[in-house]
């Protein structure tokens, strides 16, 4: 079975990402987005104009059914979510395989990941590395989907104590 995009060229992109310097301004990330070949769409709507996340459908070059998109916490770039690999079926086998088979690449290159949240049938898988955190969720009770994301991670643990305290 070819999974496209290939695993392989999924790793290679996330690995570009995770050493590139990270945008600290709007004109950054449009240098960024440029030498990784990603295209900013639609600003989604969010239910609350105070949200302090502002989330961007993103393109790639990675070709297939590639479904992205790209957030700011409090008007900073927080980092890029793409989902891979979607079917509308449950437990479907090429998602199962893209996950594991991206998992294995990431790890290559990043070591083993952690498995933050051990009580799910497929534990997520999380890497540190160059300030980032990369994690892969692999979703199938409904639909089948891996999701990925790369965010920075001092913003990303900024974001997440905000919205404990909430």
């Amino acid at each position: 079975m070819e999974l496209t995009p290939m695993p392989f060229t999924v790793a290679e992109l996330i690995t570009k990402l995770v050493v590139m310097p990270w945008p600290r301004s709007v004109g950054e990330r449009e240098v960024l987005f440029t030498k990784l070949e990603f295209t900013s769409g639609n600003l989604l709507e969010l239910e609350n104009d105070d949200f302090p996340h502002q989330i961007t459908e993103l393109g790639t070059a990675l070709g297939g059914a590639v479904r992205g998109s790209w957030d700011t916490y409090k008007r900073e770039f927080l980092g890029i979510t793409l989902h891979l690999y979607s079917a509308q079926e449950p437990r479907n086998h090429a998602a199962r395989t893209g996950f594991d088979e991206l998992c294995s690449q990431l790890s290559k290159e990043f070591g083993q990941p952690k498995h933050p949240w051990e009580g799910e049938e497929t534990p997520p898988c999380l890497w540190e590395a160059n300030g980032r955190i990369i994690t892969t969720h692999l979703f199938t009770h409904r639909d089948s989907s891996v999701m990925l994301s790369v965010e920075d991670a001092v913003l990303a643990s900024m974001a997440d104590d905000d919205s404990i305290s909430g």
